[in-house]
């Protein structure tokens, strides 16, 4: 169990159990067990020694060490790392689970402290350093720099305090948005209010001034909200991105100057006799220098010094002494209790540590279980990360401490983990959540050890096994990982396209390994498989098949071919195996002929390789042929003057199934008419025959309630494919398989990629950044090659889609780049690559700013002819070159620098994410500064401002001016501060979380909220068990059990689960990912629907600046945010403010979707009332006018919407200059009955709504009475609904 599982044990109310568990499980074929009965949960307390007793709740899967794990991660225990528990006096195993022990539901285990072992040792200071230093970050090395930091804290509490909540009018709680329960507390206090009016009038008469001025002062916080400043059309500053703040709150108060290992170690072997395993050197705070000793029975001060070595306890060899205590008072079996001895404020700073610790959001300082699960910033602390903050000898020595003295003598055998883990048991709930567990523990950490290893190949630092080949061949051994370059160095792929087909051979293993990891074939193994791209070259990590490096023969192989169909294997035994795998894919038999003309039948490619191990294990291997050949591309683009770069070109997974269902449901559909019509005949016959023979009608009644259950038995369809189609080795390109590979191909070219063009062109689908582009594009199984296809369908003269188009030529644009770059680093030397990233950065978007970047380089770099003769234009014309040829696009470079203007950041950070460069967070120019813009910037950074600075502060202003004023290109080498590797891995699912999830929504969907959120609730303590708190999974399943709650009216709860989201978004996805910024949106109109709107406008704000960053002002689905934001201020009685954006969403929608679209008819009308709000009755008007109008034409006088609008339309045409004479306080009555009424609402989607959905949101009987003068009394409040979540909703 990881860290994050553990941690989530001790809480205070009853966890969900699995209640629920039998419903997913009647969805799995097959399956039974006992989990359909419900599990009560174990209470457990825990007593230690010091008096503490830590309350624990726990299923029955839990086992002893996960308990004891809980117990070391709480305050009060936090001193033990090395104990036992004891139940009636006896002592547990930690691997035993809690259901095999005879416990209580309400049980007390004691903890004893254990004897430590040198291990033990190492792991009890390890852990201490670690609370020490307090880091959330991943490791540097591979996640790269502030790797994971969240910034969220900074912006619920920007001055460090609680969140602040609405309540400008506390007095008139229709005045506040409310959620369910607050509706119910409103209720109450009106019945309250109908008996007591005459105590009313004279508590309101003895209210006290202070009343007032907090009212006041919430006003005054009100005006000064998020949006005050908001500049339409504005790209913020990159500051928005920044994590410094953020990292100085998680700064943790300093308890110890050094806490070390000695130099006295290794323990001499004399010691080690006598019980010693461990010399440590600490300074405390006082300045006080020790010398400790860890052994057997705990830690105590020895009598070294750094000069002698004496390791007899301090306590004995200076009893007597003045000022030496008690030899007790020197030793303590935990270093925690004997640092708190030695040193007052160690014990001070130690408490507030605790104290801090606590305070903060759980998810906001979990350590990772891998690094690399971490978020890799594209910006980051430009002088944090230029070197160490503290000197700290123990630093280096972080490796013995963990691993121990003999680490690199220990070598992890990968492989047989792996299979072993896959061997695992699945029959029951808890045995699969174990196995998932222990897979994704072990794919994390050999994707860890994986990516280092690939550094060190690159960085030279790993010795190859065949030093004397060429180095595209070379071959490297470490750790029982074998690697290898992504070159086609034996000429595998000569035919199909040298280094460019076998660079996409071994993404494309990694996407088989992927799925033969899903299927999860018993009987079938698979390698351990990463990709590493790092400073332009490609490795291939893989654990080691045993036996591979004893015999080299073809032999080996028993299924495939090892030499391109040469020699082909066809074991029948390996063949059965293969079944199910190729009914999962869809893969049929197919015949293909080896070098001598003989036949052989097989299901996968013949380029998929089986063998059987030494260890009797059957392996597949090289599985980039796990998808067919897309055929129509291969004839069309891989041939001819210009050819694609490869012939490599594949279906992805996706696109085979949805072909394959499209076409199920197409022969179902054609099946059905079919049956229909022999029905109908058939009803016509027994007609005839009834009129001539009545009596033969009776016998046939039975068989009526038989028919439907036998309707589809005689229904049968196949559809399968033939990886080998269209290839050298196919044996045939006309049967079946073959042209089902065609018809493929075809549904991919002619409805997939149109349609999500379509999609595209009309916002269906809006993608926000590259990646976001990019997962819509899998989805759907479209490739990336068709990316110029996209951006021709896309017509670039309709201003609606401009911001799509421009995100689809920017992500050809930014790949072909990642490939120049790759081209030039390996053409240059590892100490210029920062050089050359700043180079080719100035050139491809600092045009503007230096038009000759090259000149600025430094004389190493001149030296080098791909560097010094690199221009602006000679970029350009190779980034056109790299298009037409990987993307079949014509890129005209005069319309790319018209797209590049002003979007510079926008393609400045994919190819920085594409590359994995990370550059100094500062405000990058992209043309020359004016100087007083980059004076406010500098004071802005350095946290100063006003007129009179002080002189240290306006010196450092001005050399920050000066600086800046003098930078040569809009990208220096300085900049650079990173390159981190970017890995593809072959993830592990967590299978049955997946199916509870998968059932959880459905429920929703049709409408069993119960169910469904308490299936949500299951899926998110079994992704939790399995993958941890800290993983994209775990913050999917957070924000659709947040949405649950959101839809049953607990808005408190809805927020609560929405935090834990956004911080594990930040965490694991990035700051600016479209995830987190769509997590932060609704967030915000969850905190805006439990009444904390000031809050909901900072969060809203974020998002929106993240937003502007990562795209565009002109991204269309701004205009819902800038609606929404309306109505946050509106709920705030700043009506001018909300007035600002209501007009910004019209035009918004005006400018991209024309004035004649449901969309902005809706905008329109949203606006009249808001105008109406302000007093405008005249703009008003007219706004209701264009909106009516729309109505009627499109949907008729009888649509509830155009009945709407020509009411709204009527009563303000007529009253416009009657209210306008109105006196100030009418008008201000007018606004209080306008937000009681609730004028605008807040819209999730910005989708077309329905005609019932928009005449049930927009009440305004109240406001039109009041403008008739029909009715002079205030609005009737709508009843509060409170929706009583399901069992188990709160965790």
């Amino acid at each position: 169990m990881s860290t994050a599982e553990k941690t989530s044990l001790p809480i205070t109310d009853e966890p969900p159990t699995l209640e629920a568990t039998a419903v997913v499980e009647k969805l799995e074929d097959g399956e039974t067990g006992d989990a359909s009965i419900e599990e009560q949960p174990f209470r457990l307390t825990i007593k230690a020694p010091n008096g503490a007793e830590v309350p624990v709740i726990a299923t029955s899967q839990e086992t002893v060490q996960d308990i004891k794990q809980v117990v070391s991660e709480t305050a009060e225990t936090v001193e033990y790392s090395c104990f036992y528990l004891e139940y009636q006096g006896q002592r547990l195993d930690d691997s035993t689970e809690l259901s095999e022990l005879d416990l209580e539901p309400e049980s007390q285990l004691e903890l004893f402290e254990d004897e430590y072992t040198e291990r033990e040792a190492r792991l009890h200071v390890t852990r201490l350093r670690d609370l020490l230093l307090g880091t959330v970050t991943a490791s540097a090395d591979v996640a790269g720099l502030d790797a994971g930091a969240p910034i969220f804290d900074t912006i619920k509490n920007p001055d460090g305090l609680e969140a602040d909540t609405m309540a400008i009018a506390r007095s008139d709680a229709d005045d506040t948005p409310s959620s369910a329960t607050k509706g119910d507390k409103a209720k109450k206090s009106d019945k309250a209010k109908k008996g007591k009016r005459s105590d009313k009038r004279s508590s309101e008469k003895e209210q006290p001034a202070e009343a007032d001025d907090e009212a006041e002062k919430m006003r005054a916080a009100a005006a000064n909200h998020a949006f005050k400043d908001f500049v339409f059309d504005e790209v913020p500053a990159f500051s928005v991105l920044s994590t410094e703040r953020a990292m100085q709150r998680l700064c943790l108060p300093q308890c110890v100057r050094q806490l070390a290992v000695s130099g006295w170690n290794p323990v001499p072997r004399y010691r080690q006799l006598q019980g010693d395993l461990l010399y440590l050197h600490v300074t405390t705070l006082e300045n006080q220098s020790y010398q400790l000793t860890c052994s057997r029975l705990g830690f105590y001060v020895n009598s070294s010094s750094l000069s002698r070595f004496n390791p007899s306890a301090y306590g004995e060899t200076h009893a007597g002494q003045a000022g030496v205590r008690s030899a007790d008072f020197y030793a303590a079996h935990s270093l925690v209790t004997l640092l708190k001895r030695l040193s007052p404020k160690f014990a001070q700073a130690f408490d507030e540590l605790q104290a801090e610790m606590a305070r903060r959001e759980p998810v906001e300082i979990l350590p990772f279980v891998s690094s690399e699960q971490a978020a890799t910033p594209w910006l980051v602390r430009g002088a944090e990360n230029r070197g160490p903050t503290s000197y700290d000898a123990g630093r280096v020595q972080d490796v013995y401490l963990r691993l121990g003295a003999q680490a690199g003598d220990s070598m992890r055998d990968w492989n047989e983990e792996l299979q072993s883990i896959r061997e695992m048991p699945r029959g029951n709930l808890s045995e699969r959540v174990l196995r998932d567990r222990q897979l994704h523990k072990w794919h994390s950490e050999f994707a860890e050890a994986a990516i280092r290893g690939a550094q060190a190949v690159v960085e030279g630092e790993m010795p190859a096994l065949n030093p004397s080949d060429a180095a595209e061949q070379h071959m490297y051994l470490r750790d029982n990982i074998f690697y290898s370059k992504g070159f086609d160095g034996r000429e595998t792929f000569a035919e199909l396209g040298g280094d460019a087909a076998a660079h996409v051979a071994t993404g494309k293993d990694v996407t088989g390994v992927r799925l033969l990891n899903q299927l999860d074939v018993e009987g079938l193994n698979t390698l351990g498989s990463v990709v590493v791209d790092y400073r332009g070259v490609r490795v291939v990590a893989q654990s080691v098949v045993p036996g591979i490096f004893r015999n080299q023969e073809t032999t080996q192989i028993v299924y495939g071919s090892i030499d391109s169909g040469a020699t082909v294997g066809s074991d029948p035994e390996f063949h059965k195996l293969m079944e199910p795998v190729a009914k999962a894919l869809h893969f049929g038999e197919h015949t293909v002929q080896d070098a001598s003309g003989a036949s052989h039948t097989l299901y996968s490619s013949v380029d998929v390789k089986g063998l059987t191990g030494t260890d009797g294990r059957k392996y597949l291997l090289d599985l980039y042929r796990m998808t067919p050949v897309d055929v129509e591309f291969l004839e069309s683009e891989c041939a001819g003057d210009k050819p694609y770069p490869h012939k490599l070109v594949l279906l992805r997974p996706e696109l085979v199934d949805i072909f394959w269902e499209n076409s199920v449901r197409k022969a179902v559909q054609e099946y059905a008419a079919e049956k229909v019509k022999k029905s109908d005949e058939s009803k016509a016959e027994e007609s005839k025959s009834e009129e001539s023979k009545p009596e033969e009608s009776k016998p046939e009644e039975p068989k009526s309630d038989e028919a439907p259950k036998d309707a589809m038995a005689d229904f049968e369809f196949t559809l399968d494919f033939s990886p080998d189609a269209f290839t050298t080795t196919a044996g045939s390109n006309e049967d079946p398989l073959a042209a089902a590979v065609r018809s493929a191909s075809q549904f991919l070219q002619n409805i997939s990629v149109p349609g999500l063009a379509r999609d595209l062109a009309s916002y269906t689908t809006s993608p926000l950044s590259g990646d976001a582009l990019v997962t819509a594009m899998h989805q759907r199984g479209i490739n990336m090659r068709y990316l110029g296809r996209i951006a021709d369908l896309l017509p670039a003269d309709v201003k609606s889609v401009t911001n799509v188009r421009r995100l689809v030529i920017f992500e050809m644009v930014a790949r072909a780049t990642k490939h120049i770059i790759r081209g030039l680093f390996r053409s240059v030397p590892t100490y210029l690559h920062a050089e050359t990233f700043a180079l080719v950065a100035s050139a491809l978007v600092g045009a503007r700013y230096c038009a000759t970047p090259a000149e600025h380089l430094s004389a190493a770099a001149r030296a080098y002819p791909e560097l010094a003769e690199l221009t602006v234009q000679s970029l350009g014309a190779e980034i056109q070159q790299q298009v037409a040829q990987r993307f079949r696009f014509n890129l005209d470079l005069d319309i790319l620098a018209e797209l590049v203007r002003d979007n510079e950041r926008i393609l400045l950070r994919e190819v920085c994410m594409k590359v994995g460069a990370q550059l100094a967070l500062q405000q990058y120019h992209f043309v020359r500064p004016d100087e007083r813009a980059v004076y406010a910037e500098a004071t802005a950074a350095l946290g100063v401002s006003g007129s009179k600075l002080t002189k240290p502060a306006r010196r450092a202003v001005r050399e920050r001016v000066d600086a800046e004023m003098a930078r040569a290109t809009t990208v220096t080498v300085s900049d650079v501060m990173n390159f981190v590797a970017v890995a593809k891995v072959s993830v592990q699912s967590a299978s049955f979380a997946d199916e509870a999830f998968e059932a959880g929504r459905m429920s929703l969907e049709q409408g069993q909220k119960e169910l469904g959120l308490e299936l949500l609730l299951e899926s998110l303590a079994l992704h939790e068990q399995t993958f941890g708190f800290l993983h994209p999974e775990s913050a999917r399943c957070y924000a659709v059990v947040s949405l649950a709650h959101y839809d049953a009216g607990e808005a408190a709860l809805a927020a609560e689960f929405m935090t834990k989201a956004v911080v594990i978004s930040e965490r694991t996805v990035g700051l600016d990912n479209p995830l987190t910024i769509h997590n932060y949106l609704n967030l915000s109109l969850y905190e805006h629907a439990r009444g904390n709107t000031l809050l909901a406008l900072r969060l809203m704000r974020h998002a929106m600046d993240l937003w502007r960053v990562v795209n565009s002002p002109d991204h269309p689905d701004l205009a819902t945010a800038h609606n929404n934001i309306g109505v946050m201020l509106q709920a705030l009685h700043l009506y001018d403010d909300a007035l600002r954006f209501f007009d910004a969403c019209v035009a918004a929608r005006e400018r991209l979707l024309g004035p004649e679209h449901v969309l902005v008819a809706n905008a329109q009308h949203t606006l009249a009332k808001a105008m109406a709000i302000t007093g405008d009755f005249a703009g008003a008007v007219q706004a209701e006018r264009l909106a009516h109008k729309f109505f009627s034409t499109r949907f008729g006088d009888d649509d509830a919407r155009s009945k709407e609008t020509a009411e709204w339309l009527a009563e303000l045409t007529f009253n416009a200059v009657r209210t306008a004479k109105l006196t100030k306080s009418a008008q201000e009555k007018i606004r209080d009955i306008a937000s009681s009424a609730s004028l605008a609402h807040v819209d999730t989607e910005g989708k077309e709504p329905s005609a019932a959905a928009v005449k049930g949101s927009l009440p305004i009987d109240d406001l039109l009475k009041f403008i008739t003068g029909s009715s002079n009394g205030s609005p009737k409040p709508k009843p509060g609904r409170r929706a009583r979540g399901p069992k188990g909703s709160r965790r």
